[in-house]
């Protein structure tokens, strides 16, 4: 005869932990996996080291006493503030303002504009107070502006803006939804709450976020060249719009403060050859700033005429960052803007 063993149902809850098991220890392999062969690469190696950590801005320059990368009592790579000018200016920038590739900050254009300040207004000191940061975007340049850039007092507010603003955070920032680790630092500190906390503590997670915004947008588009483009995706539209509210706050801080603003557009070497065909950008900042009432300073056309005189002569070190006779020609320009705004100011 045969026997029938009747085993003891489990209860409800055990049940659906015992069956949790599996994926729990699926999910604990998959993180382990990740952790051993899924590492951070560093998207800006070429000054990596200059810059360290920061709770609010993500990173800023790391302080250094001697050689051509020193900082100033700011933290900027900037002389000395003079506490005694009678017209401080304070530049947000990036690192086409901070000087990358140029061995000597005597010959960066915010220094050689303060030069030319002084020199075309006599007896009165000029000081630019050069904020500018590698890697920096529209986002972080107004969070600096928010926390300590209006504590200096300035006469004037100055926003160099270069292209990549709109598109280098989508790239490098984790945030945004690009690399983690950008110029030495972890990025993925600066992503608020839960998921925050998640994208840094499990890899698992961190790689299927990715995935998920790897496919819900193209990547590519996210190309600089692609902004000389008649007619952008939706993808630099987006980036566009997030940046020109930023600029736009810049511009509010500035206004309600009642210190003069100005916007600088730094070109992509790509445009000298052709600016009629690769200006795009420019005219879509001049067009939107212009109906607002602030004053804008387009370098392309300067640094486009100089090209096609004089094709021997150097204005870019790379793709976007200016060689000292680019410096020299951007300061000569921004030189007399700033003095113009600076004398209107003045008149009853």
């Amino acid at each position: 005869m045969r026997t029938e063993h009747h085993y003891p149902k489990l209860p409800l809850h055990k049940l659906l932990l015992f069956s949790l098991v599996p994926l729990l220890a699926a999910a604990l392999l998959a993180e382990a996996v990740f952790w051993l062969f899924s590492g951070h690469g560093n998207t800006g190696k070429s000054i990596a080291g200059t810059v360290e950590p920061d709770p609010v801005l993500v990173w800023r320059l790391k302080p250094r006493t001697t050689g051509p990368l020193r900082t100033n009592e700011l933290g900027f790579r900037d002389k000395p503030l003079n506490l005694k000018a009678a017209v401080k200016i304070l530049l947000l920038g990036d690192s086409v303002s901070w000087g990358d590739g140029i061995d000597n900050v005597e010959d960066v254009y915010p220094q050689l504009t303060e030069e030319l300040l002084s020199s075309l207004s006599t007896g009165k000191v000029f000081e630019i107070i050069n904020s500018a940061v590698p890697g920096y975007s529209t986002f972080q340049e107004l969070r600096y502006l928010e926390i300590r850039g209006l504590a200096l007092d300035p006469d004037m507010i100055v926003l160099q803006f270069c292209l990549n603003d709109v598109v280098e955070r989508y790239w490098n920032l984790a945030q945004y939804g690009g690399d983690n680790v950008f110029f030495g630092i972890d990025t993925r500190h600066s992503i608020p709450g839960v998921f925050g906390w998640m994208i840094r503590h499990s890899r698992t997670f961190e790689l299927l976020a990715r995935q998920l915004v790897d496919m819900s947008r193209n990547k590519q588009e996210y190309e600089v060249r692609n902004m000389a483009k008649d007619y952008l995706s939706h993808e630099l539209e987006d980036a566009w719009i997030l940046t020109l509210s930023e600029i736009d706050r810049i511009r509010d801080i500035a206004a309600v403060n009642n210190i003069p603003f100005l916007l600088i557009i730094a070109p992509y070497e790509f445009q000298l050859d052709d600016p009629t065909n690769t200006s795009q950008p420019q005219q879509r900042l001049l067009s939107y700033f212009n109906r607002h009432g602030v004053q804008v300073v387009d370098l392309l056309p300067c640094f486009s005429s100089f090209h096609l005189q004089n094709s021997d002569v150097e204005l870019f070190n790379d793709a976007s960052h200016f060689s000292t006779a680019g410096h020299k020609i951007a300061a000569e320009v921004i030189a007399r803007s700033l003095s113009g705004i600076l004398s209107s100011q003045e008149e009853p």
